[in-house]
């Protein structure tokens, strides 16, 4: 009897040291990509990141379980599964590429047709291939199960626990080999939404405009009013906009601190009595296309299931960065809008366009160029507590002094056309204040956004009251809430829609 027991054991421990091979397998050749190229300071930090990706790696072992119970089904989807984390490791090394739910439908909706096959590529694909058969080799000869429905009770409780955390499942969403699943999945959920039927927000629509009006909308991110230079900030993080004749309402709030629930918000009829609204009905880009304007939506930040139906609603679509994520470790920055913006603004007729862009997101160091490092010393860690508050806070500024270039760029080229910019950001961002930093937290300071407008020449020739009525208006306390009904009426479009009482011009 004891002999027997020993025999068992033995089997479950070869059984369950098979598994962990296999999984540290992909958790250092694959999911470790993920990590080495985040910046870190201290052993300290480098510890933080070595206990995420043990997090990892615990999650995948009774996924690498399930699919091993069954030497058929293992031999099938374990050597798929690395070849696939495989060519998104090569590319994450050599592109900075990280798998999005915006890369896939690049990939899947768009027919790109680029090869970026290479030699390097095909050769680490065949090495993990031949690794990969290995494992199921050995799992076909070595591995005997002794009752499989106990290990896959074991494996399928395991499983339930773990993610269900979100702790856990979101910052591994993003990451080998979970952001093979995740993403596709992100994608075909924001398929489903961009596609589902919303009513027509109103059949009697008319406008004003004249043949060539350029509406422009910067959807700002994570930029906090009180740190423009503009609005009196001891530091000029604006010079550009400084030499602008730009109206700066300092004083808006956002119901909401983090982009999902900002932005239906915003583009939307949504207020604080209808709520709603932000998830059953159109934007106001479907009165503009009514009223004849031509509309257009670049995107420099990931999609989201709950503003995804807005970003489909305009004529064309642009995303740029599509490979990059909130874990990405390369420079992401907002000038990639430039090139299509201004393609853009070069055509005739009426415009609406819509710039969704990635502004002062955290890693603040990814979102401005070396030139624009002028507030010194900067984050050294992705770690938030490895930073001083002054290194957190000179990082975050060096943001808005690189966003205030970009709002330049934007400027510049509607200088002698009939044009106006509204610039808002999604809400603002804690900086220490309380001991909290960042967003998507209850704090005072996330709740206030930067906004401003901007008008060329032409425009206020043309709509001269409504450049006195923004002047008059600029100190008011307004909610993002105004959006939707100022920048209807500022393309001149009337519609029984606009609640004027909700708007810049009440």
């Amino acid at each position: 009897m004891l002999t027997k027991l020993v025999a068992i054991l033995q089997k479950v421990w070869k059984y369950y040291l098979f598994v962990t091979l296999a999984t540290l397998f992909i958790g250092v050749a694959f999911s470790s990509a993920e990590f080495v190229t985040i910046p870190t300071e201290h052993l300290k930090d480098a510890l933080i990141l070595f206990l995420q990706w043990s997090v990892l790696v615990v999650a995948l072992w009774p996924v690498i379980q399930l699919i091993s119970l069954n030497k058929y089904v293992f031999a099938l989807l374990y050597p798929l599964l690395n070849l696939l984390s495989c060519i998104l490791v090569y590319f994450r090394y050599t592109t900075g590429t990280t798998l999005t739910s915006g890369l896939v439908e690049v990939v899947l909706d768009n027919h790109s047709q680029t090869t970026l096959i290479s030699g390097l590529l095909i050769a680490v694909c065949l090495l993990t291939l031949l690794i990969s058969i290995l494992f199921a080799v050995y799992r076909f000869t070595k591995i005997k199960i002794h009752k499989p429905l106990i290990h896959t009770l074991l494996a399928l409780i395991l499983f339930a626990v773990l993610f269900h955390i979100p702790q856990i499942t979101k910052p591994i969403s993003k990451r080998i080999p979970f952001n093979l699943y995740y993403a596709t999945a992100q994608y075909l959920t924001e398929k489903r939404e961009a596609q589902t039927e919303r009513p027509v927000l109103s059949t009697h629509v008319t406008s004003s405009a004249s043949d060539d009006l350029k509406v422009v909308l910067i959807i700002g991110e994570t930029v906090r009013a009180d740190h423009l230079g503009i609005n009196g900030y001891s530091r000029n993080t604006t010079p550009h906009l400084a030499q602008e004749d730009v109206i700066s309402f300092s004083d808006m709030y956002s119901p909401y601190t983090y982009t999902a629930g900002s932005l239906p918000f915003m583009l939307t009829r949504a207020d604080h009595r209808n709520w709603n609204l932000a998830y059953t009905e159109r934007s106001f880009t479907d009165v503009f296309k009514q009223a004849g304007f031509q509309t257009a939506w670049l995107a420099n930040q990931e999609s989201n299931k709950s503003f995804v139906y807005f970003m489909n609603e305009c004529d064309t679509l642009i995303r740029v960065n599509v490979n990059k994520s909130s874990y990405t470790a390369e420079k992401w920055t907002d000038d990639a809008l430039l090139p299509p913006y201004n393609k853009l603004i070069a055509k005739n007729g009426n415009e609406l366009l819509i710039l969704h862009t990635i502004g002062s997101h955290w890693y603040f160091n990814n979102h401005f160029t070396d030139e624009y490092q002028h507030f010194n010393p900067i984050t050294r860690s992705r770690v938030i507590r490895a930073n001083t508050s002054q290194e957190m806070i000179n990082s975050y500024d060096n943001t808005i002094l690189f966003t205030d270039y970009f709002w330049y760029e934007i400027i510049n080229n509607l200088r002698k056309k009939n044009a106006i910019i509204f610039y808002l950001s999604d809400h603002g961002e804690a900086l220490g204040e309380n001991g909290v930093w960042l967003h998507a937290t209850e704090n005072e300071m996330s709740h206030y956004p930067a906004c401003w407008i901007w008008m060329s020449p032409q425009y206020k020739t043309n709509h001269p009251n409504t450049y006195d009525t923004f002047q008059k208006n600029k100190n008011k306390a307004y909610t993002t809430a105004f959006l939707f009904h100022t920048i209807l009426k500022a393309a001149g479009i009337e519609s029984d829609v606009i609640d004027e009482t909700q708007s810049l011009f009440h």
